[in-house]
Protein backbone atom coordinates (compact mmCIF):
# COMPACT_ATOMS: atom_id res chain seq x y z
CA UNK A 1 0.00 0.00 0.00
CA UNK A 2 1.34 3.43 -0.91
CA UNK A 3 2.43 5.64 2.01
CA UNK A 4 2.69 9.41 2.17
CA UNK A 5 4.01 11.91 4.67
CA UNK A 6 1.34 14.48 5.55
CA UNK A 7 2.22 16.77 8.48
CA UNK A 8 -0.38 18.07 10.94
CA UNK A 9 -2.98 15.36 10.45
CA UNK A 10 -6.00 15.84 12.71
CA UNK A 11 -7.05 12.29 13.48
CA UNK A 12 -10.20 13.51 15.25
CA UNK A 13 -11.55 14.62 11.86
CA UNK A 14 -12.31 11.56 9.78
CA UNK A 15 -12.27 13.65 6.60
CA UNK A 16 -8.72 14.42 5.44
CA UNK A 17 -8.04 16.59 2.39
CA UNK A 18 -4.82 16.01 0.49
CA UNK A 19 -3.34 18.73 -1.70
CA UNK A 20 -0.02 19.93 -3.05
CA UNK A 21 2.64 17.40 -4.01
CA UNK A 22 0.89 14.43 -2.39
CA UNK A 23 -2.32 15.07 -4.35
CA UNK A 24 -0.37 15.54 -7.59
CA UNK A 25 1.51 12.28 -7.09
CA UNK A 26 -1.66 10.36 -6.30
CA UNK A 27 -3.54 11.80 -9.26
CA UNK A 28 -0.96 12.11 -12.04
CA UNK A 29 1.61 9.45 -11.17
CA UNK A 30 -0.38 6.72 -9.43
CA UNK A 31 -3.71 7.61 -11.10
CA UNK A 32 -5.55 6.85 -7.88
CA UNK A 33 -9.25 6.02 -8.12
CA UNK A 34 -12.09 6.55 -5.69
CA UNK A 35 -12.40 3.64 -3.29
CA UNK A 36 -8.68 2.88 -3.18
CA UNK A 37 -6.79 2.91 0.11
CA UNK A 38 -3.49 4.59 0.99
CA UNK A 39 -1.62 5.17 4.24
CA UNK A 40 -0.68 8.53 5.73
CA UNK A 41 1.79 9.36 8.51
CA UNK A 42 2.62 12.68 10.11
CA UNK A 43 6.27 12.07 11.03
CA UNK A 44 5.62 11.72 14.76
CA UNK A 45 5.21 7.94 14.72
CA UNK A 46 1.47 7.73 14.04
CA UNK A 47 0.05 6.22 10.86
CA UNK A 48 -3.44 5.83 9.40
CA UNK A 49 -5.18 4.05 6.54
CA UNK A 50 -7.57 6.20 4.51
CA UNK A 51 -9.95 5.62 1.64
CA UNK A 52 -10.10 7.94 -1.37
CA UNK A 53 -13.58 9.46 -1.60
CA UNK A 54 -13.22 12.06 -4.35
CA UNK A 55 -10.48 13.07 -6.79
CA UNK A 56 -10.73 16.76 -7.74
CA UNK A 57 -8.53 18.94 -9.92
CA UNK A 58 -6.07 19.94 -7.19
CA UNK A 59 -7.32 18.10 -4.10
CA UNK A 60 -8.18 14.59 -3.04
CA UNK A 61 -10.77 13.96 -0.36
CA UNK A 62 -10.16 10.93 1.85
CA UNK A 63 -11.90 9.30 4.82
CA UNK A 64 -9.93 7.92 7.75
CA UNK A 65 -10.52 4.19 8.12
CA UNK A 66 -8.32 3.30 11.08
CA UNK A 67 -5.02 3.83 12.80
CA UNK A 68 -2.40 1.25 11.84
CA UNK A 69 0.61 -0.08 13.70
CA UNK A 70 3.75 1.55 12.35
CA UNK A 71 7.13 -0.10 11.81
CA UNK A 72 9.07 -0.17 15.13
CA UNK A 73 11.92 2.28 15.44
CA UNK A 74 15.42 1.10 16.44
CA UNK A 75 15.99 0.86 20.20
CA UNK A 76 18.88 3.34 19.90
CA UNK A 77 18.19 6.83 18.54
CA UNK A 78 21.13 7.59 16.26
CA UNK A 79 22.12 11.14 15.32
CA UNK A 80 24.36 11.31 12.27
CA UNK A 81 26.79 14.23 12.06
CA UNK A 82 27.92 14.48 8.45
CA UNK A 83 31.05 16.34 7.39
CA UNK A 84 30.13 18.47 4.40
CA UNK A 85 30.95 16.90 1.06
CA UNK A 86 29.63 16.95 -2.48
CA UNK A 87 25.81 17.11 -2.41
CA UNK A 88 25.35 13.70 -4.01
CA UNK A 89 27.40 12.09 -1.23
CA UNK A 90 25.38 13.74 1.52
CA UNK A 91 22.16 12.82 -0.27
CA UNK A 92 23.07 9.15 -0.46
CA UNK A 93 24.02 9.09 3.23
CA UNK A 94 20.73 10.76 4.22
CA UNK A 95 18.67 8.43 2.05
CA UNK A 96 20.23 5.17 3.22
CA UNK A 97 20.65 6.12 6.88
CA UNK A 98 17.02 7.23 7.00
CA UNK A 99 16.01 3.82 5.68
CA UNK A 100 18.10 2.21 8.43
CA UNK A 101 16.62 4.34 11.21
CA UNK A 102 18.67 7.50 11.83
CA UNK A 103 16.57 10.07 13.72
CA UNK A 104 18.55 13.26 13.09
CA UNK A 105 21.10 14.64 10.64
CA UNK A 106 23.44 17.52 11.45
CA UNK A 107 25.79 18.73 8.67
CA UNK A 108 29.05 19.92 10.22
CA UNK A 109 31.77 22.24 8.95
CA UNK A 110 35.43 21.41 9.51
CA UNK A 111 38.88 22.22 8.13
CA UNK A 112 38.59 19.96 5.09
CA UNK A 113 35.08 20.85 3.93
CA UNK A 114 34.88 19.98 0.26
CA UNK A 115 34.56 23.20 -1.73
CA UNK A 116 35.59 25.47 1.16
CA UNK A 117 33.04 28.11 2.07
CA UNK A 118 31.07 27.30 -1.08
CA UNK A 119 30.45 23.84 0.35
CA UNK A 120 27.94 25.22 2.87
CA UNK A 121 24.48 24.17 1.66
CA UNK A 122 21.94 26.80 0.66
CA UNK A 123 18.42 26.84 2.13
CA UNK A 124 17.20 25.28 -1.12
CA UNK A 125 19.76 22.49 -0.79
CA UNK A 126 18.69 21.82 2.81
CA UNK A 127 15.08 21.62 1.66
CA UNK A 128 16.10 19.03 -0.91
CA UNK A 129 17.93 17.01 1.74
CA UNK A 130 14.85 17.09 3.97
CA UNK A 131 12.71 15.94 1.05
CA UNK A 132 15.09 13.01 0.51
CA UNK A 133 14.64 12.04 4.17
CA UNK A 134 10.85 12.22 3.77
CA UNK A 135 10.86 10.06 0.65
CA UNK A 136 13.17 7.52 2.29
CA UNK A 137 10.84 7.31 5.29
CA UNK A 138 7.85 6.80 2.97
CA UNK A 139 9.66 4.05 1.06
CA UNK A 140 11.06 2.19 4.07
CA UNK A 141 7.87 2.09 6.12
CA UNK A 142 9.06 4.41 8.88
CA UNK A 143 6.50 6.67 10.54
CA UNK A 144 9.25 8.97 11.83
CA UNK A 145 10.88 11.55 9.56
CA UNK A 146 14.40 12.52 10.70
CA UNK A 147 15.19 16.22 10.76
CA UNK A 148 17.94 17.61 8.55
CA UNK A 149 19.26 20.55 10.55
CA UNK A 150 21.22 23.68 9.75
CA UNK A 151 25.02 23.20 9.40
CA UNK A 152 27.05 23.94 12.52
CA UNK A 153 30.74 24.06 13.38
CA UNK A 154 32.11 20.67 14.30
CA UNK A 155 33.03 21.43 17.92
CA UNK A 156 29.72 23.17 18.55
CA UNK A 157 27.93 20.03 17.39
CA UNK A 158 30.11 17.69 19.45
CA UNK A 159 29.85 19.74 22.64
CA UNK A 160 26.08 20.13 22.37
CA UNK A 161 25.53 16.37 22.03
CA UNK A 162 28.01 15.04 24.59
CA UNK A 163 25.84 16.07 27.52
CA UNK A 164 23.14 13.61 26.47
CA UNK A 165 24.84 10.76 24.60
CA UNK A 166 28.11 9.17 23.54
CA UNK A 167 29.66 10.68 20.42
CA UNK A 168 31.66 8.34 18.18
CA UNK A 169 34.05 10.09 15.80
CA UNK A 170 35.17 8.08 12.79
CA UNK A 171 38.87 8.77 12.34
CA UNK A 172 40.80 6.84 9.72
CA UNK A 173 44.23 7.10 11.35
CA UNK A 174 45.24 3.62 12.50
CA UNK A 175 46.91 4.50 15.76
CA UNK A 176 46.39 3.99 19.46
CA UNK A 177 44.14 7.03 19.43
CA UNK A 178 41.36 5.15 17.59
CA UNK A 179 39.59 1.98 18.70
CA UNK A 180 37.68 -0.46 16.48
CA UNK A 181 33.99 0.31 16.12
CA UNK A 182 32.89 -3.09 17.45
CA UNK A 183 35.05 -2.68 20.55
CA UNK A 184 33.74 0.82 21.16
CA UNK A 185 30.11 -0.19 20.81
CA UNK A 186 30.59 -3.05 23.25
CA UNK A 187 32.35 -0.77 25.73
CA UNK A 188 29.50 1.76 25.84
CA UNK A 189 26.89 -0.99 25.93
CA UNK A 190 23.57 -1.23 24.13
CA UNK A 191 21.49 0.35 26.89
CA UNK A 192 22.13 3.88 25.65
CA UNK A 193 18.93 5.48 24.45
CA UNK A 194 20.92 7.62 22.01
CA UNK A 195 24.26 7.62 20.18
CA UNK A 196 25.77 10.22 17.86
CA UNK A 197 28.13 9.23 15.03
CA UNK A 198 30.47 11.80 13.49
CA UNK A 199 31.51 11.14 9.88
CA UNK A 200 34.29 13.28 8.43
CA UNK A 201 34.34 14.97 5.04
CA UNK A 202 36.41 13.55 2.15
CA UNK A 203 39.97 13.82 3.43
CA UNK A 204 38.79 13.24 6.99
CA UNK A 205 39.55 15.33 10.04
CA UNK A 206 42.91 16.87 10.73
CA UNK A 207 44.91 15.49 13.66
CA UNK A 208 44.29 18.74 15.55
CA UNK A 209 40.54 18.39 15.06
CA UNK A 210 40.58 14.72 16.10
CA UNK A 211 42.49 15.49 19.29
CA UNK A 212 40.12 18.34 20.15
CA UNK A 213 37.14 16.05 19.58
CA UNK A 214 38.66 13.40 21.85
CA UNK A 215 39.54 15.93 24.55
CA UNK A 216 35.95 17.13 24.53
CA UNK A 217 34.88 13.59 25.50
CA UNK A 218 34.07 11.89 22.21
CA UNK A 219 35.48 8.49 21.30
CA UNK A 220 37.75 8.13 18.28
CA UNK A 221 36.78 5.10 16.22
CA UNK A 222 38.34 3.32 13.26
CA UNK A 223 36.48 1.29 10.66
CA UNK A 224 39.57 -0.67 9.67
CA UNK A 225 42.35 -0.36 7.14
CA UNK A 226 40.14 0.03 4.08
CA UNK A 227 39.50 3.59 2.94
CA UNK A 228 35.75 4.25 2.84
CA UNK A 229 34.00 7.14 1.18
CA UNK A 230 32.15 9.32 3.66
CA UNK A 231 28.71 8.11 2.61
CA UNK A 232 29.83 4.46 2.83
CA UNK A 233 31.18 5.07 6.33
CA UNK A 234 27.86 6.55 7.44
CA UNK A 235 25.92 3.54 6.19
CA UNK A 236 28.42 1.10 7.72
CA UNK A 237 28.33 2.80 11.11
CA UNK A 238 24.55 2.91 11.20
CA UNK A 239 24.36 -0.77 10.27
CA UNK A 240 26.89 -1.71 12.96
CA UNK A 241 24.95 0.15 15.65
CA UNK A 242 21.75 -1.63 14.62
CA UNK A 243 23.52 -4.99 14.67
CA UNK A 244 25.07 -4.42 18.09
CA UNK A 245 21.74 -3.35 19.58
CA UNK A 246 19.88 -6.31 18.07
CA UNK A 247 17.84 -4.17 15.68
CA UNK A 248 19.16 -5.65 12.45
CA UNK A 249 16.95 -8.66 11.90
CA UNK A 250 16.86 -9.78 15.52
Amino acid sequence: MHRFYVPDIDATDRSITLDGQVARQLKTVLRIDEGEHVRLFDGSGAEWEVEVEHVAKSEIETTLISAVESVPEPSVAVTMLLGLARPERIELAIQKCTELGTVRFIPVTSERVQGGNTGTPSPKRLERWQRIAIEAAEQSGRAIVPAVEQPVAIMDAVNSLLADQPVLCMWEELANDSKPLSTTLKSIGTNNAAIAALIGPPGGFSEQEAMAIREAGAKLVTLGSRVLRSETAAIAVMSAILYESGDLGG
